[in-house]
């Protein structure tokens, strides 16, 4: 072989290794099997609502050391779930209304946010409890319901000191239990509403005034109409008989007036101290009805 020959060769087999170099490296049998593993379990997480897991198999599919169609097809998925994954902006307040951040948040028992730094954090739609926690504050728990798609929602509850040993602190509002311990806390909208029982005595004060004012008009009216008769045919000889009797329907109607009045006065104590808390102090009312000569007085009283 002469030297141009070899110099010819020699260019060859360097041509043919760098073009070598540039193709990508093989794909292990190995690789393929994972990527078609996460692959599949990402499809299924996704259908189970467990968006996040199923986010990171489609990350795992979707790299260079997968085959081009498996690629594809994680890389549709993958914007599809990270479009539907919902995300939640967490705060509380302390008993002054302030901002606090010295926070930890639990979803389902599981961490969620070690602090509440305002920034938006991620979690699985459907229903979940989360529960706030916070040293010297009785913990509180709030379960909502979480949307596919539903971004930035923002969830906010008020921390206030715990009670002490054995005080009941996290268990106000009686309702079902939270994982890690306490009781789940009504929202702070939600306003409390005295009981059935406790409106029963006010309607029936409110229909006895009711009562009272349709009595006090319909005799009053009789009263005069009668009044206006004698007036005008027998005054000043009327019979004591009719007189007596006009005069009858005036006190009827004084004593009518005096009863609707205290019995409005007494529904409106009567609502007022059934909304007193059940540490309120004790409080007694009396309605006095007393006939006087030519109508009635009516007084109303409390005791605190």
């Amino acid at each position: 072989m002469n030297q141009r020959t070899s110099r010819r060769s020699l260019f060859a087999a360097l041509a043919v290794s760098a073009f070598a170099s540039l193709l990508p490296a093989p794909v292990h049998a190995g690789d393929v099997e994972a990527c078609f593993t996460a692959s599949e379990e990402g499809q299924r997480l996704r259908d189970e609502g467990r968006l996040r897991e199923a986010r990171a198999r489609f990350i795992s599919c979707g790299s260079a050391a997968c085959p081009a169609l498996v690629r594809s097809d994680c890389a549709g998925w993958l914007s599809d779930v990270t479009a539907r994954v919902p995300t939640l902006i967490l705060s509380a307040e302390d008993e002054q209304g302030q901002d606090v951040a010295d926070v930890q948040v639990t979803v389902d028992g599981a961490p969620l946010a070690a602090r509440l730094d305002g920034k938006a954090v991620e979690v699985d739609p459907g229903e979940h409890v989360l529960r706030f926690e916070r040293a010297g504050s009785a913990p509180v728990a709030l379960r909502l319901v979480v949307r596919e798609g539903e971004k930035l929602r923002r969830v906010s509850t008020r921390l206030v000191r715990s009670a002490g040993p054995g005080g009941g602190a996290g268990t106000q509002g009686g309702g079902a239990g939270a994982p890690g311990g306490g009781a789940l806390t009504p929202r702070e909208d939600q306003a409390s509403s005295p009981p059935a029982s406790a409106l029963l005595l006010p309607i029936a004060l409110g229909g006895v005034a009711a009562a009272g004012g349709v009595a006090y008009a319909a005799l009053g009216l009789s009263a005069r109409a009668d009044a206006d008769r004698l007036r005008t045919t027998c005054a000043p000889r009327c019979a004591e008989a009719d007189v007596d009797a006009v005069r009858t329907k005036i006190v009827g109607a004084n004593i009518a007036f005096g009863v609707g009045v205290a019995a409005l006065g007494g529904a409106v104590a009567a609502l007022l101290l059934g909304r007193a808390g059940p540490d309120a102090p004790a409080a007694a009312a009396a309605v006095r009805v007393v006939p006087l000569p030519g109508g009635a007085a009516a007084a109303l009283g409390a005791r605190f």
